[in-house]
């Protein structure tokens, strides 16, 4: 079977996600003269950009999809364990994002302070 790109596909995703392009917009700290400092804080803007404005929601849509599959599922056992399977990957796939994030916050906090001293 030959694939055949059909752009009317592909309009309501660009549509959805072009709205994101101006949600990005603080998401670099300098115009001109970056430091160390400002790429530190660019990777923290990035992952939190990633985390809560991206993941959160994509999440939250996934938790509703599995749960929409739970309630509609008729006795069907292949339904069930898939809304099951959908629950908990998007649950750890969360655990993990919220886990780097708050690592990375800990990295930025640990670097870009200069008064905070670990453990004291």
């Amino acid at each position: 079977m030959k694939f055949k790109f059909k752009l009317n596909h592909y309009i309501p995703l660009l549509l959805l996600f072009f709205p994101l392009t101006s949600m990005a917009a603080g998401l670099i700290p300098c115009d001109v003269g970056c430091g160390y400092n400002d790429l530190i804080i660019l990777a923290q803007n990035v992952i939190e950009f990633l985390i809560f404005r991206i993941a959160a929601p994509l999440g939250a849509v996934m938790f509703a999809y599995a749960g929409f599959l739970y309630v509609t599922n008729r006795g069907n056992e292949g339904q069930v364990s898939e809304a099951h399977q959908i629950f908990w990957y998007v649950f750890w796939g969360l655990v993990v994002c919220l886990a780097a994030w708050l690592i990375v916050n800990f990295i930025v906090r640990f670097l870009l302070d200069p008064t905070y001293i670990f453990l004291t």
